[in-house]
């Protein structure tokens, strides 16, 4: 039989190797950590030829801290009446997502199966599965339905992975793998661009300088998103987004990508005072670091401590 599959065997994306999803199929993740789902689903809609829906427990203002709303179609599942959002209605979701399998192909994502369970019943919620199995079977369509641990008894398991399969978002790739994948294009690869401290001291990790040839507005939106996961206060890069002229969002871009650089190295440095105890002095500059803010005063008192 030949079987229709998403994209390459492997294929990194936000550190990622991303495994195969099936079309015509449904798939089941354990929900271990949503910042982890999210930063998948981040990862995916990268992928341009593919469409993403995501059916989520966060409204999107909540969303655009984790994925590129413009990139992915969400929606709220809530009981709220506001624009945006549906209700937690086993009919409508089934309605939306075989929907959006009409066209194209794309990778369906549907979070809170839990809270369907607590509404309408495992039984119910199932046969919702089913239909959607069913709806999507000749579709080059997948989905992933996102389950929190333990609000399934062992037959009910065993009942909903005998028609949904189980599925985990791939691990990371390892340093020793970053030698085995080809820079992007527009993009060089510098060796002081790999995560900055092996030991995982510090949460902050060079990332790849971004060249004007590789410069655009989608490009510089997902290295915003990177920065605010590391934590960073990176409102300063946003107006390059709003700019006519990429020449110009690029300057105002690359003011912010040298404040950033500048923060992981002092960050660097206060790994070492961490060491020698000075765990209250660190904190307080940690977060003038991460504001990007007061370089030169963390700087002087590094010194002074060590």
């Amino acid at each position: 039989m030949d079987l229709k599959r998403y994209g390459p065997h492997r294929r990194r994306l936000g550190g990622l190797p991303l495994t195969i999803f099936e079309l015509g199929k449904v798939y089941s993740l354990k929900l271990v950590s949503q910042d982890e789902m999210l930063a998948f689903v981040d990862s995916y809609s990268m992928r341009d030829e593919d469409q993403v829906l995501l059916l989520s427990r966060l409204p999107q203002r909540r969303l655009l801290e984790h994925v590129d709303i413009d990139k992915v179609s969400s929606y709220w599942v809530t009981s709220q009446q506001v624009a945006g959002a549906i209700q937690p209605s086993l009919a409508e979701i089934l309605d939306i997502v075989s929907s959006h399998a009409e066209n194209g192909t794309g990778l369906a994502v549907v979070e809170g199966i839990e809270w369907l369970i607590s509404i309408h019943g495992f039984d119910e919620v199932l046969k919702m599965a089913l239909k959607l199995k069913d709806s999507i079977s000749n579709k080059k369509w997948a989905v992933l339905f996102v389950v929190t641990d333990g609000i399934m008894d062992t037959i009910q398991q065993t009942q909903w992975h005998r028609e949904v399969f189980e599925w985990e978002i791939p691990r990371k790739v390892e340093l020793s793998e970053l030698s085995d994948i080809p820079p992007e294009d527009g993009i060089e690869i510098e060796d002081s661009e790999i995560p900055l401290t092996v030991d995982r001291s510090s949460e902050l990790s060079f990332l790849v300088k971004i060249s004007r040839e590789g410069y655009s507005k989608d490009v510089v939106r997902r290295r915003i998103l990177q920065w605010r996961r590391m934590g960073l206060d990176v409102s300063e890069a946003e107006p390059a987004l709003f700019q006519e002229s990429d020449s110009d969002g690029y300057k105002i871009y690359r003011v912010v990508e040298e404040k950033v650089r500048r923060a992981i190295e002092l960050d660097n440095r206060l790994d070492i005072l961490l060491e020698m105890g000075w765990r209250s002095e660190v904190t307080k500059m940690r977060f003038r670091i991460r504001q990007l803010t007061g370089f030169s005063e963390v700087e002087s008192r590094i010194n002074e401590l060590i």
